[in-house]
């Protein structure tokens, strides 16, 4: 096998790869992390950093925090720290500039540039870079919680027992045991899909403006304002859900109307959760009862309950609307009760302390395919599945 700058095998586990660990962009500090065999590599390979010591940085100890210069005029002043003896850490300016100039001429010295998840897979292993990840993209306390105790260890122990069981029964068990939790997982970093429905002008974007707190949505008292899916993210009980707003719907309505109608119907159709508004101060139509047949599982709302109901002939029938959450975008009547609502349908249970869940399609969908062979007594490829899953 070649040898590359490094003195390294080039292609092996022991060759150098730098990556660069905080976001690209603007910041105050960038942190560039190289994994080699930092006893060996440093002593030998020339990098163009002069320690403000003195002394080389072949030489300094481990755990040792240098101040230097990297680079000639304009030179980089950069903070160095062997952290063990497999990782170097290298802190600069924060920006793209100075980090780049960094990584180019450690790939000079032989290093490989990957990303950072990458890094992690060979340092840890692709379970753990999917978890180190998933955590990276956590939006509230709450799911940056649950991903943190899969990621000190849960997930991987519950997966390693799961590749040195040879009894299909008790595999069976133990893989049904995970995907119990696989939706919620997934979504800890895939936002819940709330879609509001209703005809034009029942309130829609009234009420996702009450529920984010914010003005986001236009709101015109005008039928067909409203011509696609106005999405907006927020939190319920430190669930990340992403609220739409969709195109009112209706049957007769003109072309321009109608693709944003059609826009709202699939996303009614992917959502994880539907709300239909149902504005009782105007007589039932047939728009509405073919709504609330289409989507017999939905949050039903009588909105702008505020306003004095319809009694006329078309009026809904009093057993009817009773069922029917009452909420006022104008005055937050019932805006509580809906938050509460929405958070017990999207999240009917939260896994105990200690259960390990998977957290990526990926995950899952080896776990299931390897469910799918215990049931049939499959051993062979159920192990395999599982086997990729920790590969």
């Amino acid at each position: 096998m070649s040898k590359d700058a490094s003195g390294l095998d080039s292609g092996s586990d022991e060759a150098p790869v730098a990556s660069l660990w905080t976001p690209r962009g603007r910041g105050a500090i960038a942190t560039i992390r190289v994994r080699v065999d930092v006893r060996r590599w440093l002593p030998t390979t020339s990098l163009p950093f002069q320690a403000a010591n003195g002394r080389p940085l072949g030489v300094q100890p481990l755990g040792r925090v240098v101040f230097g210069r990297w680079g000639s005029e304009p030179a980089e002043h950069v903070v160095l720290c062997a952290l063990d003896e497999q990782t170097l850490e290298i802190h600069c300016h924060g920006g793209d500039a100075a980090a780049a100039r960094i990584l180019n001429d450690l790939a000079r010295a032989g290093c490989r540039v990957v990303a950072w998840q990458e890094m992690v897979t060979i340092a840890e292993g692709l379970v753990e870079a999917e978890l180190f990840e998933a955590l990276s993209r956590a939006t509230t306390l709450r799911t940056a919680a649950i991903l943190m105790e899969q990621s000190n260890g849960l997930l991987r122990a519950a997966l390693e027992s799961l590749a040195a069981d040879t009894d299909l029964k008790s595999l069976d068990r133990q893989i049904n045991a995970l995907l119990r939790w696989a939706d919620f997982g997934v979504h800890l970093t895939r936002p819940w899909k709330v879609v509001l429905a209703g005809r034009p002008n029942v309130g829609k974007s009234s009420l996702i403006n009450a529920l984010l707190g914010y003005t986001r949505s236009i709101v015109f008292d005008q039928p067909g304002t409203t011509r696609d899916v106005v999405t907006a993210t927020t939190a319920v009980d430190g669930w990340p859900i992403e609220l739409s707003d969709t195109a009112g719907l209706r049957e007769n309505s003109e072309p321009l109307e109608a693709a944003g109608i059609e826009r709202a119907r699939g996303a009614l159709a992917e959502a994880d959760l539907s709300i239909v508004l149902i504005d009782v101060g105007t007589p039932a139509t047939d728009d509405d009862r073919k709504l609330l047949a289409a989507f017999p599982t939905a949050i039903v709302i009588a909105h702008k309950c505020d306003l004095t109901p319809f009694h006329g002939s078309d009026a809904w029938e009093d057993e009817v609307a009773h069922r029917w959450l009452r909420v006022s975008s104008k005055t937050g009547e019932g805006i509580d009760a809906l938050i509460r609502v929405i958070s017990a349908q999207l999240v009917p249970m939260v896994p105990p302390t200690e259960t390990p869940v998977p957290v990526t399609v990926r995950q899952v969908s080896f776990l299931r395919r390897a469910g799918a062979a215990a049931e049939r007594d499959d051993l062979a490829t159920c192990r395999r599945a599982i086997g990729e899953i920790l590969r």
